[in-house]
């Protein structure tokens, strides 16, 4: 039944994802924006079981940082996640609320870090010449890992419990998942016109990346005593869930982009 769930949202989902990615400009920082904001909410609410509490302007705060992350250049960014600082900093030093002062100022600069900064990677992707492709090539690859780490794992995932964030992930089914999106990369070379380095710069990022990007949230979900994020989408989860391989597969893509230019 879960699995069915994960199907029939996945066959909603996935044309829209793609048509967003694909006109980018104001539909995808849109959609981005939104889905940081649930992301934010989501992270908050997981310090929130660690006793961390952090005031809901973070929320704001963080569409801030992330609408000047892809709109405006470096010092307008610095400015937002100054003004972060200041406000998150500001609420204890005019309420005298000295303790856990330092757990909260962390929690509020990772949340913003983690999902606002991290995720305007993505946009500036599709800024890039053959952008369209380049952001949809990624996407690609995050699927194809995930799926073949998934159903090998479950076919044929004899060693479990090498990771202890995620004990059912197996070693077949991680190794599977880099195996795949390497062999897939002759699939964007061919079809979505990347040269071979972006094709192989998107199945490192995918493959590899995109997996510890998964595992670095069951740290956060472990840690905080949760299975999912939330349950905002039934058979998958939270938000969080859904996007954290591309949380870190987008930075490091681009980053890599940028050096074999």
């Amino acid at each position: 039944m879960v699995l069915l769930k994960r199907v029939l949202i996945a066959v909603f989902f996935i044309p829209i994802l793609i048509y967003i990615f694909y006109v980018g400009n104001i539909a995808l920082a849109s959609f981005l924006a939104l889905i940081a904001f649930q992301m934010m909410f989501e992270l908050r609410e997981m310090f929130f079981k660690k006793g961390v509490v952090v005031p809901r302007i973070i929320i704001v705060l963080g569409l801030l940082v992330f609408i000047a992350s892809i709109y405006f250049g470096m010092v307008i960014i610095f400015a937002s996640l100054l003004l972060t600082v200041i406000v998150i900093l500001g609420f204890d030093l005019f309420k005298s609320n000295l303790e856990g002062a330092m757990d909260r100022g962390s929690a509020a600069m990772f949340i913003v870090v983690y999902i606002a900064v991290l995720l305007s990677s993505v946009y500036h992707i599709r800024l890039l010449e053959n952008g369209r492709n380049l952001i949809l090539s990624l996407i690609f690859m995050i699927w194809i890992t995930d799926s073949a780490a998934y159903f090998v794992g479950r076919a044929i995932g004899k060693h479990k419990g090498i990771f202890k964030a995620s004990p059912n992930k197996s070693l077949e089914g991680f190794l599977a998942g880099i195996l795949f999106s390497f062999a897939c990369s002759y699939i964007l070379i061919k079809f979505l016109g990347l040269s071979i380095p972006q094709a192989l710069a998107a199945a490192i990022s995918g493959g590899i990346f995109g997996q510890m990007g998964d595992l670095f949230e069951s740290i956060l979900k472990r840690d905080a005593g949760v299975k999912d994020s939330s349950n905002v989408l039934p058979g998958h989860g939270g938000l969080l869930d859904r996007f954290d391989s591309l949380l870190l597969a987008a930075p490091i893509f681009y980053v890599i982009l940028y050096f074999i230019k």
